[in-house]
Formats: structure tokens, C-alpha cells, sequence
């Protein structure tokens, strides 16, 4: 029963449309008509864009300074660093660059004396502008303007300020990490600077290689005492037989034996010196190869710190540059005439149902 009532309604909702086909048909022209007035009345807007791929986040000193690892170099950026991207693109401080720079507010006829003027610039310019990503995991900028030249060069802007964004975020993290390091290094040179002046003044006392030095003055010391008891002891024989001796030989001997003995004198202070000041010269030369070894690990990260902190490089792999667009993108008149269309075809089919179905049982 229900299907038939059902199937009543429709043939005679029919009827009754058929019945009134001229009235219909007439409001539906005139909704057509209205359509293609206002489709034409519309400003036309022009779409210009830009795309582009975004790199990895990797540092370059890393990437271009490290041995066979320019491909993170080169590689795309993934899922994350894209919505990142977007992230910054939809930020307020994108957003007040390009309205500073083409001076939106009066370009949108924005009072700027009314209440909330810059709120209602930037939901203009929202309206106006589409970031996305792409199907293969690009990034488009879209542009909608009425000055198609404008809209280009809004897209290749916000490109451009982008990129500055990124870099400049980069930097100012990588200026932190090089004034840190640097810190670090000059305190270590320092450090070691202070060892070499320790090092320098026992050297200045005769302690310059201790490996040499040791091996040469326990040499020589040897050699003068072996020296001294060789000639006390000949002198000691000549003693024996000093009356049988021409003068001469026991006045050699002696002079041999002072000789000697001046040798050794001569050499004790410094084998003394030499034991009291290679202790400290061994401490001071390990504990600065080991500084020196890590002044030079810090040099190596001072350097590529320095490399993130002024080098500037771009931060995405252009695929489309924005030119300006020769067709409008906006409205489309076409549905424009026909959603007036079958909105007045609709309207009036309701109204006539109205006046032949529903009234009657009210009344």
C-alpha cells in the first residue's frame, strides 16, 4: 500500500508538472536568465600557481661536508617535513609578509579604521589563496585574484617567503649552536694554551724531550762516574810508585782525575734538575695531547657549525614557477546558470505542488 501511495504521489506530482509545464517552464527561464546576469556581474577571478617539492630537513654541513652524503642531500622531504611545510604556510607571519608587501588591506577595500581590520584581511586572503599537498606529495600554492598579474606574483612570493621562513629558522638555530661551540673552543684553547706555557717554561730549564734527554744524561753520567773511578784509581796505583814515575805522569794523572771530577759536578745539577722536572713535563705533555685531540674534535664542529650558520641554500626543489594565468578561474558561469537553473525549476515545481496537493487538504 505504501509503495502504492507512493507511486500515486509521483504520477501525480507528473500531472500536475505537465499540467503547469508554462509556468514551469517560464520561471525556470527566467532562473536561467537570472543565472547568466549574475554569472556576468561576478568580478572574475584569476588562478595563478606555484609547486614544488620541500627538502629534507638535513644539515648541510653535514650533508655536503661529510664524505658520500650528498644523497640526504638531494632527497625529498617525507610525510611530517610536508605537513611541517604547510604548517608554516598557513602561519600569521606568512600571512602579514604578503599582505605588507602588495598592501592587501587597501587592494580588498578593507576599511582599516573599522573594527578587526586585519582579521578580516587575512580571511580575505584566506579565501583567496590554497595551500595543498599533491597526490605525489608536492606542495601547491594557489593564488585567486581579479589583477591576474597580481595573483602571480603573490604565488611566486609566498614561494620565495617560505623559503626565507625555513632558512632563517635553520639559522637561528644553528647561530646558537656555533656562539656555543665557540664558546667551548675558545675555553679550551685556553686551556691548552696555559699547558703550553707550563711546557715552555721546563723547557726553559733544560727539559725539552724526556724520551732523548733521559737517555743521553744517564749515558753521560755514567760515563763520568766510571770516568772518576778510573783516574782516582790509576792515580791511587801511581801513588805506589810515585818515586819510581818521571813527575810529569802523576801531574797528568791528577789533572785526568780533576777533569773527571768536573765532568760529573757539572753534570749533577742537571741529571737533579732533569729528575725533579720530567715528572711534571710527562703530566703536562699527555694532558696536552689529549687537549690538543679535543681542540681539534671541537675546530672540526666549529667549523660546520659555521657552515649551517651562514651558508644559505634553498629549501625546496622547484617543479612549477607561477606565471600569470590568460583565463579566469572564477566564477564558473556555466554552473552558475545552472544552479539558478534548476533552483528555479525546483522552486517552481515545489510551488505548484503546494498550491495543487498540500493546500487543498488544509483547507
Amino acid at each position: 500500500m505504501e509503495e502504492r501511495e507512493k507511486a500515486l504521489n509521483f504520477v501525480e506530482v507528473v500531472k500536475i508538472g505537465i499540467l503547469y509545464r508554462k509556468h514551469i517552464l517560464l520561471i525556470t527561464l527566467i532562473g536561467a536568465i537570472f543565472g547568466i546576469v549574475v554569472s556576468f556581474l561576478i568580478k572574475p577571478k584569476y588562478e595563478a600557481y606555484t609547486i614544488f617539492y620541500t627538502p629534507a630537513n638535513t644539515s648541510i654541513s653535514k650533508s655536503l661536508l661529510a664524505e658520500n652524503n650528498l644523497e640526504n642531500f638531494m632527497s625529498y622531504g617525507d610525510e611530517d617535513q610536508i605537513d611541517q611545510v604547510l604548517e608554516m604556510l598557513n602561519s600569521d607571519n606568512l600571512k602579514d609578509k604578503v599582505i605588507s608587501k602588495f598592501n592587501l588591506s587597501q587592494h580588498y577595500d578593507i576599511d582599516t579604521t573599522a573594527k578587526y581590520p586585519k582579521t578580516k584581511t587575512r580571511n580575505q586572503f584566506d579565501s583567496n589563496t590554497e595551500f595543498k599537498r599533491t597526490d605525489n606529495l608536492a606542495i601547491k600554492i594557489s593564488v585567486k585574484d581579479e589583477d591576474p598579474v597580481l595573483s602571480a606574483e603573490m604565488a611566486n612570493f609566498i614561494s620565495l617567503s617560505l623559503d626565507s621562513i625555513r632558512t632563517n629558522m635553520q639559522q637561528g638555530r644553528a647561530k646558537q649552536a656555533y656562539h656555543i661551540i665557540k664558546e667551548q673552543y675558545q675555553k679550551k684553547q685556553v686551556e691548552v694554551d696555559s699547558i703550553l706555557n707550563q711546557l715552555s717554561a721546563i723547557r726553559q730549564t733544560g727539559v725539552y724531550d724526556y724520551e732523548a734527554q733521559s737517555r743521553v744524561l744517564s749515558e753521560a753520567i755514567v760515563n763520568a762516574e766510571t770516568s772518576v773511578a778510573a783516574e782516582a784509581a790509576r792515580v791511587k796505583v801511581y801513588q805506589n810508585y810515585e818515586s819510581k814515575l818521571p813527575d810529569t805522569t802523576m801531574i797528568k794523572a791528577k789533572g785526568r782525575l780533576a777533569a773527571a771530577k768536573a765532568t760529573y759536578q757539572s753534570l749533577k745539577p742537571t741529571v737533579i734538575n732533569f729528575g725533579k722536572q720530567s715528572g711534571k713535563y710527562l703530566e703536562l705533555e699527555a694532558v696536552y695531547e689529549k687537549e690538543k685531540e679535543s681542540l681539534a674534535n671541537l675546530q672540526i664542529r666549529l667549523e660546520s657549525a659555521e657552515v649551517d650558520f651562514k651558508a644559505a641554500i634553498s629549501q625546496q626543489f622547484l617543479i612549477q614557477k607561477a606565471g600569470v594565468p590568460e583565463k579566469s578561474s572564477y566564477p564558473n558561469k556555466a554552473l552558475v546558470v545552472f544552479l539558478f537553473t534548476i533552483c528555479a525549476f525546483i522552486t517552481a515545481l515545489l510551488a505548484v505542488c503546494y498550491l495543487e496537493i498540500v493546500r487543498p487538504k488544509f483547507q
